[in-house]
């Protein structure tokens, strides 16, 4: 799962995005700066999926899925309110 969201998430964007294949083939920016980005977003990937697998191996640790629910909005509930605060 990690691989598949690897090649086609990040190396087979729609836009010629730093990182991707089209990235790689037209835009200026050197190779070496653009795969300096996997570091980032790679072990993400990898680290999101082995996440949702051992979720879904593990399906009676309830424990789990309030952390998960917690995350999630936390993730939603952080730009929501960045739009509400006014200057």
């Amino acid at each position: 799962m990690g691989w598949m969201l690897v090649a086609i998430g990040i190396l087979s964007t729609f836009a010629a995005a730093s990182g991707s294949v089209e990235g790689m083939i037209y835009t200026p920016v050197p190779l070496l700066g653009q795969m300096r980005g996997w570091l980032e977003v790679a072990p993400r990937a990898f680290l999101l999926s082995a996440l949702l697998c051992f979720w879904v191996d593990h399906p009676g640790r309830k424990g789990m899925s309030w952390v998960l629910g917690a995350v999630f909005f936390v993730v939603i509930a952080l730009p929501l309110m960045g739009l509400l605060v006014g200057r």
